[in-house]
Protein backbone atom coordinates (compact mmCIF):
# COMPACT_ATOMS: atom_id res chain seq x y z
CA UNK A 1 0.00 0.00 0.00
CA UNK A 2 1.84 3.68 -1.00
CA UNK A 3 2.27 6.01 1.63
CA UNK A 4 -0.92 8.22 0.19
CA UNK A 5 -3.32 5.39 0.41
CA UNK A 6 -2.20 4.42 3.85
CA UNK A 7 -2.81 8.02 4.93
CA UNK A 8 -6.18 7.61 3.50
CA UNK A 9 -7.20 4.84 4.78
CA UNK A 10 -5.89 5.69 8.08
CA UNK A 11 -8.37 9.35 8.35
CA UNK A 12 -11.47 7.38 6.97
CA UNK A 13 -14.34 7.26 8.42
CA UNK A 14 -15.80 3.42 7.93
CA UNK A 15 -18.84 3.12 5.62
CA UNK A 16 -21.65 2.01 7.79
CA UNK A 17 -24.43 3.93 6.23
CA UNK A 18 -26.43 2.34 9.05
CA UNK A 19 -26.26 0.15 12.21
CA UNK A 20 -24.41 -3.56 12.14
CA UNK A 21 -26.50 -6.61 11.81
CA UNK A 22 -25.04 -7.35 15.53
CA UNK A 23 -26.19 -4.02 16.75
CA UNK A 24 -30.16 -4.86 14.84
CA UNK A 25 -30.37 -7.94 17.08
CA UNK A 26 -28.96 -6.82 19.78
CA UNK A 27 -32.03 -4.32 19.76
CA UNK A 28 -33.79 -6.85 19.03
CA UNK A 29 -32.80 -8.99 22.16
CA UNK A 30 -33.23 -5.81 24.55
CA UNK A 31 -37.10 -5.18 23.11
CA UNK A 32 -37.60 -8.87 24.25
CA UNK A 33 -36.59 -8.37 27.61
CA UNK A 34 -39.82 -8.44 29.94
CA UNK A 35 -40.61 -4.72 30.88
CA UNK A 36 -42.16 -2.30 33.80
CA UNK A 37 -43.14 0.67 31.66
CA UNK A 38 -40.43 0.97 28.60
CA UNK A 39 -37.66 -0.19 30.41
CA UNK A 40 -36.70 -3.59 31.83
CA UNK A 41 -35.71 -3.98 35.05
CA UNK A 42 -31.92 -5.09 35.91
CA UNK A 43 -33.10 -8.25 36.55
CA UNK A 44 -34.56 -9.12 33.67
CA UNK A 45 -31.35 -9.48 31.66
CA UNK A 46 -29.72 -12.60 32.20
CA UNK A 47 -26.16 -13.35 30.89
CA UNK A 48 -26.73 -16.78 30.11
CA UNK A 49 -29.69 -15.63 27.81
CA UNK A 50 -27.30 -13.25 25.54
CA UNK A 51 -24.83 -15.17 25.13
CA UNK A 52 -24.40 -13.99 21.20
CA UNK A 53 -23.47 -10.86 23.06
CA UNK A 54 -21.57 -11.99 25.85
CA UNK A 55 -18.02 -11.17 24.49
CA UNK A 56 -19.51 -7.69 23.62
CA UNK A 57 -21.17 -6.30 26.16
CA UNK A 58 -20.37 -3.90 28.97
CA UNK A 59 -22.56 -3.45 31.68
CA UNK A 60 -22.19 0.45 33.05
CA UNK A 61 -23.79 1.78 36.17
CA UNK A 62 -25.17 4.87 35.14
CA UNK A 63 -24.74 7.44 38.02
CA UNK A 64 -26.02 11.19 36.84
CA UNK A 65 -26.50 13.53 39.73
CA UNK A 66 -23.67 14.73 42.27
CA UNK A 67 -20.37 13.51 41.06
CA UNK A 68 -21.42 11.52 37.20
CA UNK A 69 -20.36 8.48 36.75
CA UNK A 70 -20.19 5.86 34.46
CA UNK A 71 -18.65 3.08 36.23
CA UNK A 72 -18.16 -0.36 33.87
CA UNK A 73 -19.18 -3.48 35.96
CA UNK A 74 -18.77 -6.10 33.43
CA UNK A 75 -16.54 -5.98 30.32
CA UNK A 76 -16.93 -8.12 27.56
CA UNK A 77 -13.73 -10.37 26.46
CA UNK A 78 -14.02 -8.79 23.13
CA UNK A 79 -13.75 -5.38 24.00
CA UNK A 80 -11.15 -6.27 26.63
CA UNK A 81 -9.08 -7.93 23.89
CA UNK A 82 -9.11 -4.56 22.12
CA UNK A 83 -7.83 -2.66 24.91
CA UNK A 84 -5.83 -5.68 26.34
CA UNK A 85 -6.46 -4.16 30.36
CA UNK A 86 -9.35 -5.07 32.42
CA UNK A 87 -11.32 -2.23 32.75
CA UNK A 88 -13.84 -3.92 35.03
CA UNK A 89 -15.06 -1.18 37.86
CA UNK A 90 -13.41 2.25 35.48
CA UNK A 91 -15.52 5.02 35.00
CA UNK A 92 -15.90 5.50 31.21
CA UNK A 93 -15.67 9.50 31.45
CA UNK A 94 -12.05 9.16 32.14
CA UNK A 95 -11.62 7.86 29.10
CA UNK A 96 -13.46 11.21 27.28
CA UNK A 97 -11.24 14.66 27.37
CA UNK A 98 -12.47 16.94 29.31
CA UNK A 99 -14.59 18.68 26.56
CA UNK A 100 -16.97 15.91 25.68
CA UNK A 101 -17.42 14.58 29.33
CA UNK A 102 -20.56 16.76 29.84
CA UNK A 103 -22.10 15.85 26.38
CA UNK A 104 -22.03 12.13 27.54
CA UNK A 105 -23.44 12.48 30.82
CA UNK A 106 -26.27 14.65 28.76
CA UNK A 107 -26.63 11.67 26.36
CA UNK A 108 -26.23 8.69 29.31
CA UNK A 109 -29.13 11.18 30.93
CA UNK A 110 -31.84 11.02 28.26
CA UNK A 111 -31.00 7.37 27.31
CA UNK A 112 -32.03 6.56 31.03
CA UNK A 113 -34.81 9.52 32.05
CA UNK A 114 -36.46 9.66 28.67
CA UNK A 115 -35.78 6.43 27.71
CA UNK A 116 -34.71 6.17 24.81
CA UNK A 117 -31.25 3.65 22.96
CA UNK A 118 -28.70 5.32 21.53
CA UNK A 119 -26.30 4.17 18.28
CA UNK A 120 -23.06 5.53 17.74
CA UNK A 121 -19.52 5.37 16.13
CA UNK A 122 -16.88 6.27 18.18
CA UNK A 123 -12.96 6.57 17.47
CA UNK A 124 -11.20 4.51 20.51
CA UNK A 125 -7.31 5.04 20.38
CA UNK A 126 -5.44 2.54 22.39
CA UNK A 127 -2.48 2.41 24.54
CA UNK A 128 -0.54 0.40 22.20
CA UNK A 129 -0.50 3.12 19.30
CA UNK A 130 -2.96 2.00 17.23
CA UNK A 131 -6.95 3.41 17.28
CA UNK A 132 -10.10 2.05 15.39
CA UNK A 133 -13.79 3.06 15.26
CA UNK A 134 -16.41 1.51 17.49
CA UNK A 135 -19.85 0.81 16.96
CA UNK A 136 -21.73 1.45 20.25
CA UNK A 137 -25.12 0.43 20.92
CA UNK A 138 -26.92 1.14 24.00
CA UNK A 139 -29.70 0.49 25.89
CA UNK A 140 -31.46 1.47 29.62
CA UNK A 141 -31.82 -1.54 32.53
CA UNK A 142 -34.38 0.23 35.57
CA UNK A 143 -32.85 0.35 38.87
CA UNK A 144 -32.40 -2.31 40.83
CA UNK A 145 -32.63 -2.11 45.01
CA UNK A 146 -29.92 -0.02 45.31
CA UNK A 147 -31.81 2.80 42.31
CA UNK A 148 -28.82 2.69 39.82
CA UNK A 149 -29.72 2.30 37.16
CA UNK A 150 -27.94 0.09 34.19
CA UNK A 151 -26.39 1.00 30.29
CA UNK A 152 -26.33 -2.12 28.89
CA UNK A 153 -24.07 -1.56 26.08
CA UNK A 154 -23.07 -3.69 23.23
CA UNK A 155 -19.41 -2.58 21.37
CA UNK A 156 -18.10 -4.03 18.35
CA UNK A 157 -15.01 -3.30 16.36
CA UNK A 158 -15.69 -1.75 12.63
CA UNK A 159 -12.55 -2.82 11.60
CA UNK A 160 -9.58 -1.12 10.05
CA UNK A 161 -7.43 1.91 11.51
CA UNK A 162 -7.18 5.28 12.05
CA UNK A 163 -4.88 7.85 12.90
CA UNK A 164 -3.98 7.23 16.95
CA UNK A 165 -3.78 9.74 19.60
CA UNK A 166 -2.04 9.67 22.64
CA UNK A 167 -3.77 8.19 25.66
CA UNK A 168 -0.85 9.42 27.72
CA UNK A 169 -1.00 7.20 30.93
CA UNK A 170 -4.25 5.61 30.23
CA UNK A 171 -5.25 2.48 28.48
CA UNK A 172 -7.14 3.94 26.06
CA UNK A 173 -8.88 7.40 24.85
CA UNK A 174 -12.86 7.72 23.29
CA UNK A 175 -12.98 10.80 21.26
CA UNK A 176 -16.16 12.50 20.04
CA UNK A 177 -18.72 10.45 18.26
CA UNK A 178 -18.20 10.45 14.15
CA UNK A 179 -21.74 9.67 13.63
CA UNK A 180 -24.88 9.01 16.23
CA UNK A 181 -28.73 8.58 16.56
CA UNK A 182 -31.12 7.78 19.81
CA UNK A 183 -33.71 4.93 18.99
CA UNK A 184 -36.98 5.37 20.03
CA UNK A 185 -38.24 2.97 22.67
CA UNK A 186 -41.70 4.53 22.66
CA UNK A 187 -41.11 7.91 24.45
CA UNK A 188 -39.27 9.73 21.45
CA UNK A 189 -35.94 11.01 20.76
CA UNK A 190 -34.12 14.32 21.65
CA UNK A 191 -34.63 16.87 19.43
Amino acid sequence: MSAQSNARFLHETPAVPSRTALSAAFEGFWRALPKEGLVPNRSAFRPERAARFLRHIVLCEARLDGGPAIRMRLVGGDFEAQIQRSLKGHDYLQYLPEAYRQAAIESAREVVLRPCGLWQITPLHYERGYAQHVELTLFPLGPGPDGVNLLLVLTQSLGGLIMPAPTGDKAMAADTAVTHRYIDLGAGVPA
